[in-house]
This record gives C-alpha cells, sequence and structure tokens, in this order.
C-alpha cells in the first residue's frame, strides 16, 4: 500500500493487514505533505520504487507517486478511494490554504480533461469505501475501469466502549463530531440552528472536536466541548447524531454514533447515507441550512416510541462494522477487483 507520510489510517491499515499488503510510504523526510521538498520525494520514489506487481494507493495524493511509476515500471495501479479530495478539485470547491491548494484549484478550473485522460489510463481500478464516491470516480475513470466498495469499519477500542450504551428516546441533545474543516458542514449546521430553536426551544446541540470557532459557543443552544476523551459519554447524553458533511466518503464517527444505537441523520453528500436511508430516508438531508434544520425537526416531532425503534434498527446495522467482518469483505472484493483488471 504506498501512503503518505508516517501514518495510515486505522482502516485502511487494516485493509491493507487483510490483503497482507507491504506498507511503502512515497514521502517521509518533508515537514509537510504541502513542503516543495514532499512533491520531489514523491517523484523520486515514483521512479525508483520496482519491487511490486500492484500497487494500491491510500488516497488521492499517493496517486502522483503511483502513477509515475505504473508508466515508468508498467506497475498495476488501484486507487483506495477514501476521500473527497479529487471531488473538490473537480468540483471547483477547493479550500485556498496554500500555495498548493491554490494549485489544485487552478488544475481543477483548468485542467480537467487531461487529469481525466492521465487517470484513465494509468489507474487500473478502484476500491471505494462507498457508493458516493463510486459514483464520482467513476466520472474519472470513465466506464470500462473495474469499481468495487468495501466499507471501513470501527476500530476495536470504539466498537467495545460503545456496547453498554443505553439510548435516551427522551433527549433533545444533537451531536456532531468532526474537525473544524469546510468539508464537514459546521457551518451549515450552526446556520441551521436558530430555525431548529425556532420549534425546538430545548434542543440543545454539542459539537465535539478541537478547533472550532469560539463564535459558535454564543449561538443558543450550541456548546463547543473541544476534544472529548470519553465519547461513549457523549453519545449517551444524546438523542440524534448527525453528519452534516458537505462531501464526506464514508466518516467513521457516524458508523460510532449507529454502534452506539444513536438515530444519525446525515447530509446527501455523506458516504453513509446509504446505510442511513435504508433505515429512514427522512434522515438524509441535503446539503443546505434549511434543509439540514427541517430533518432535525422531523426527528425532533417524533415521539419516545419511534426515537427507541430508530435506535434499535441502528444499532443492528452499526454493530455490523466490526474489524473483522469488514476486513473479509475488502479482501474478497480487492480479489474479485484483481480478477477484473
Amino acid at each position: 500500500m504506498l501512503h503518505l507520510g508516517d501514518d495510515v489510517h486505522p482502516a485502511h491499515r487494516g485493509f491493507a493487514e487483510a490483503i497482507n499488503a507491504d506498507f511503502v510510504s512515497c514521502v517521509r523526510h518533508a515537514s509537510s505533505p504541502h513542503h516543495p521538498l514532499a512533491f520531489a520525494e514523491e517523484f523520486w520514489n515514483g521512479t525508483r520504487i520496482s519491487d511490486y506487481d500492484l500497487f494500491v494507493t491510500e488516497g488521492a495524493r499517493p496517486l502522483y507517486a503511483g502513477l509515475i511509476n505504473k508508466f515508468v515500471h508498467g506497475t498495476k495501479l488501484v486507487y483506495l478511494c477514501a476521500e473527497h479530495r479529487l471531488y473538490e478539485i473537480l468540483e471547483g470547491e477547493v479550500e485556498i490554504q496554500s500555495l498548493y491548494t491554490a494549485l489544485k484549484s487552478i488544475i481543477g478550473t483548468y485542467g480537467t480533461p487531461a487529469v481525466k485522460t492521465i487517470f484513465r489510463r494509468g489507474i487500473d481500478g478502484v476500491m471505494a469505501v462507498s457508493d458516493l464516491m463510486a459514483g464520482y470516480v467513476r466520472e474519472i475513470v470513465g466506464p470500462s475501469t473495474p469499481i468495487r466498495v468495501a466499507h471501513p469499519f470501527i476500530k476495536n477500542e470504539f466498537y467495545d466502549d460503545l456496547e453498554p450504551i443505553e439510548y435516551s428516546p427522551d433527549s433533545n441533545v444533537v451531536t456532531t463530531v468532526a474537525r473544524p474543516a469546510r468539508y464537514k458542514g459546521i457551518d451549515l449546521l450552526i446556520d441551521a440552528w436558530e430555525s431548529v430553536r425556532e420549534t425546538h426551544p430545548d434542543a440543545e446541540l454539542q459539537i465535539i472536536g478541537d478547533g472550532h470557532p469560539s463564535t459558535y459557543d454564543s449561538v443558543p443552544g450550541v456548546s463547543v466541548r473541544g476534544y472529548v476523551e470519553d465519547l461513549a459519554t457523549a453519545y449517551a447524553e444524546s438523542g440524534l447524531y448527525i453528519q452534516p458533511s458537505r462531501i464526506d466518503a464514508f466518516p467513521v464517527a457516524s458508523l460510532e454514533a449507529m454502534c452506539a444505537g444513536i438515530p444519525t441523520l446525515v447530509t446527501s453528500g455523506t458516504g453513509t447515507k446509504s446505510v442511513v436511508s435504508d433505515i429512514e430516508d427522512q434522515l438524509v438531508a441535503d446539503m443546505n441550512p434549511s434543509a439540514i434544520a427541517d430533518r432535525i425537526s422531523w426527528f425532533l416531532d417524533q415521539d419516545p416510541g419511534k426515537r427507541s425503534t430508530l435506535s434499535e434498527e441502528f444499532y443492528a446495522v452499526g454493530r455490523t462494522f466490526d474489524p473483522q467482518t469488514r476486513k473479509r469483505f475488502f479482501a474478497t472484493e480487492f480479489e474479485n477487483l484483481v480478477a477484473d483488471i
């Protein structure tokens, strides 16, 4: 598995272990992936790594090295489509924070045909973590490139901790867990909250995660809790979990909420919408404050009996995202993908 830096996402590490893949970092020495040294190292490593017949790239960034390796050495290339970065480039939604992100924005605006041509020639197959990701990457790699879908899992320690939670069907606490990134859509949720409070003045929103603006705390009914050591306790206080993302491949935080038996609301730009809609399609909202407020209010209007039923259904589905089950499924689908290449 070709990855960036020293860290690999826990679910992706599990996927790699399930197929007995080695871990190969395409960048190890640069202080930041945006540093010019990082790009130089990626290109250099892409030309010199020649010990493998097939690479799986963890996300979009290692694709640079992977594509170079393919064109130099003829290595087969599988793209693990597990994040939103290519989507943002092609949709022109890059948040410009550095020279690197500015370059990505320019590529999205003017270079999309070239990007698609390169990827269609270079990517032999795709493992996508959700139907949402498979749908958008299909537009990039074209109709003939095989794509398989395998969902991530909840880490063992979280999976076990979430088992004993007792759901409170009378709770009007809404919880979200997210980093302070635009794609996570917390600003959309904040903009929606005033409308929610107009019809449900006792509703409370707790935002978990470091780095969110302190101004959110001044919104009536909103508390920014920052980093929380015991996430299970925070879920136990919740009547509803919400993932208000603009685009999110398959956020594990929403899986954790389901695994705890917390009814979960997501946007149409969230990969776990395929799981949520199978339980209750009223808990999938369009990606705007009005729609998000409407769906939250719909849930808060439900009686404890309906909420308890939803809790049981989400719990049953959430418990299927254990590591062993999902790693076995990934290995099977990966074998099928390789057979199709």
